[in-house]
């Protein structure tokens, strides 16, 4: 039951971009089903308003910029030393790597694509839509505890649904970050 709990909160918290809606702590958790459902599109445009950051001199082509972090994880005491040696040791997986991407593309549209490019490990599971990044580059969700796993950012932003929702704009910054306390020693101040 415990890892069933785990494993919810984890996905939420990768969807949800970490809110601060969520249980600080206990053993049961609720309300998780506006994050774990694929927004209507009325929905996901007043999420959208409720905190998208609009860029000043966007580019006139299609050019986003991905990186994958997890400096947190270096920094948690919680990996082995054999995990430590495969990851970079200043926590950059990818840093800020220029992408042209197509209209429509989400930003897991774009984030597949990058790391299938660059040759980084990647696994997944869920639907396009709303998909569960699990692990990149051998770092695993849980593995620097129960708070702990993937999570995005758009352009400092972290949207409150799935990356598989988040429809990419021209300019936008989007970092694959992972987090070792549901988001919040990450910048997370969405509560705030």
């Amino acid at each position: 039951m415990k890892k069933i709990i785990a494993m919810v909160l984890c996905f939420v918290f990768v969807l949800a971009g970490c809110q601060n809606d969520l249980p600080s702590g206990g053993d049961t958790f609720s309300g998780f089903e506006g994050y774990t459902k694929e927004l209507t599109q009325q929905e996901l445009e007043n999420a959208m308003k409720s905190g998208k950051v609009e860029l000043e001199n966007r580019p006139d082509e299609n050019i986003c910029y991905v990186s994958i972090t997890c400096k947190t994880a270096l920094e948690s005491g919680e990996l082995s030393d054999s995990m430590l040696s495969i990851l970079p040791e200043d926590g950059v997986i990818l840093d800020s790597f220029e992408f042209e991407y197509e209209d429509g593309m989400t930003v897991f549209d774009v984030f597949a694509k990058v790391v299938k490019e660059n040759k980084i490990h990647m696994e997944h599971t869920g639907t396009k839509t709303v998909p569960y990044i699990e692990g990149v580059a051998n770092l695993y969700e849980f593995d620097c505890g129960p708070l702990s796993g993937w999570m995005y950012q758009v352009n400092g932003w972290f949207p409150s649904f799935s990356m598989g929702q988040y429809e990419v704009d021209r300019g936008d910054s989007i970092e694959i970050i992972y987090t070792c306390d549901l988001g919040e020693d990450v910048g997370d101040t969405y509560g705030d």
